[in-house]
């Protein structure tokens, strides 16, 4: 055996490791923890327990609990570092739609065409900020105070995302933007056909309808797939993880709904309060999602060592 799979203990992402490397300190190039990687033995050899058993059935009770332990101990590092990417989506993102907007009344034409030219933009800054956040609930989730009871220095970057996390976090962000806005459009269509029916019953029978049917189509979609924007941050996309998520949440379907209703609230009181909010929302929801991805899959969350004591 010249090499051996080892699981990274921060982020789940397989690694393919030198024979060489046993016992020595090894970094994960996904998420830049580091480790000692260790090959096993015979003995510990054991078949690969079934979709079905790998995963945890968790309550959302127990993931607003825990997630209020993590929040308790770590707000500052959670939410000052936010700060960064909070001024480069309310200056590059935020406030330009506003201008956009408002030439929309004026101009459409033009405010489309410059919508078109900064949509690139604007979904770099959308996949950073997703990034940073839940790369920092990461981070507040790995860190384990030390018997002083400082929190020891991190070993993640957070400034700067790896290439594989990047390209895996913009896949996956654009094409749930790009499903997102073609459910907006049908509706809007729709809603705007029927505006044209005379009668007054039918038109807001099918107004209410076709609104009540594209939330309930976004929420599933959501219930059902968000699993992949932890697994895109250890730079995994495509069929195998849409699979994977699938079967993380055919386990748990209360709490990934509900879960998903807590995440949608809690982002557009953000938006609501034109971006202000962003520094506080994006960071919990992150933490949210970390926490619920860990106790789903059965990983251990240090931060929550001394409360489980």
């Amino acid at each position: 055996m010249s090499s051996f799979q080892q699981t990274c203990p921060s982020c789940n992402a397989s690694l393919e490791l030198p024979i060489e490397a046993d016992g020595k300190a090894a970094v994960c190039p996904a998420c830049q923890t580091q480790f000692t990687a260790a090959a096993p033995s015979m003995a510990e050899s054991v078949p690969k327990p079934s979709p079905e058993h790998r995963y945890q059935s968790i309550t959302i009770e127990r993931i607003w609990t825990d997630t209020q332990s993590v929040l308790s101990e770590r707000r500052r590092p959670l939410f000052v570092p936010f700060l960064i990417p909070s001024v480069l989506v309310l200056l590059g993102l935020i406030v330009p739609l506003a201008h956009l907007n408002d030439l929309a009344n004026t101009n459409r034409p033009l405010a489309l065409m410059w919508i078109a030219i900064g949509s690139p933009w604007f979904l770099l800054l959308i996949v950073y900020s997703v990034w940073f956040a839940m790369n920092l609930a990461a981070d507040v989730c790995d860190a384990q105070p030390d018997e002083n009871g400082d929190v020891p220095p991190r070993h993640r970057s957070w400034l700067v995302p790896s290439i594989a996390v990047l390209a895996a976090l913009l896949v996956t962000l654009a094409i749930g933007m790009l499903f997102g806005a073609v459910i907006i459009g049908l509706a809007v269509v729709m809603i705007n056909a029927a505006s044209g029916v005379q009668a007054t019953e039918i038109r807001l029978l099918t107004t209410i309808g076709v609104f009540l049917a594209s939330v309930l189509a976004l929420t599933f979609t959501a219930m059902r797939l968000w699993p992949v924007v932890p697994l895109a941050m250890q730079g995994r996309c495509g069929g195998a993880v849409i699979r994977e998520s699938l079967e993380m949440t055919k386990v748990n379907p209360m709490t990934s709904f509900f879960l998903v209703v807590v995440m949608f609230v809690v982002m557009g009181v953000g938006f609501s309060l034109f971006g202000i909010g962003l520094p506080l929302v994006m960071p919990f929801a992150a933490l949210i999602c970390v926490v619920a991805f860990r106790s789903i899959a059965g990983r251990r969350i240090p931060a929550l060592d001394g409360e489980q004591a």
